[in-house]
């Protein structure tokens, strides 16, 4: 298993200044680079595959869009090297207007943990500088959180897990991928 499933400290570092698409880096708490991704501008259906490193070689997991335009579609998490379906993650469109709000299901489609802003989108969409902060809630156990950075070049967004938490660290990555993915298509 990769580094990056193990830890309980992360940061998510992404460039959105490339001509022809993202760049994200998931980086220890000493700036080593534990996985990679990148993501190709222009694409009708999402496609996002997470490596790891640059050399995009290796892949871990891969998030693949269901559905075309549908604004609140549903994204299957993958373990891309034994193929096993990890579960999904639903955008709830209605909610995500004011804050983006997200219902992760396990592999069979049931409900079992929700993504949730803290910041408010709307204002964040009209003024980026406001930082997004982010959690996951599951029932029971304490949450899982997620905070940008303020940087006007480069978005960083600290992952904290508390330890021994047993939401799957690939469904965590994910999630923290695709938001990025999407928040950065949005801009």
């Amino acid at each position: 298993m990769t580094q990056l499933f193990t830890m309980d400290r992360y940061l998510l570092r992404t460039k959105f200044w490339r001509l022809f698409g993202g760049a994200f880096y998931f980086e220890d708490l000493e700036g080593n680079i534990v996985a990679y991704s990148r993501q190709k501008r222009f694409k009708l259906r999402e496609d996002i595959v997470l490596y790891t490193d640059e050399s995009c070689t290796a892949p871990l997991v891969q998030i693949k869009a269901r559905s075309i335009m549908d604004l609140g579609t549903t994204y299957d998490i993958i373990d891309a090297q034994t193929g096993i379906n990890l579960g999904s993650a639903k955008r709830n469109f209605m909610k995500s207007l004011l804050k983006d709000s997200w219902t992760i299901n396990d592999a069979s489609g049931n409900p079992y943990a929700q993504f949730i802003e803290d910041s408010i989108a709307i204002l964040r969409r009209f003024i980026p500088l406001i930082p997004a902060k982010y959690h996951f809630e599951v029932p029971g156990q304490p949450e899982i959180l997620m905070q940008q950075r303020f940087n006007p070049f480069i978005k960083r967004t600290d992952v904290m897990i508390p330890p021994g938490h047993p939401l799957d660290r690939r469904v965590i990555a994910a999630m923290a991928l695709l938001s990025s993915a999407i928040e950065g298509r949005q801009g």
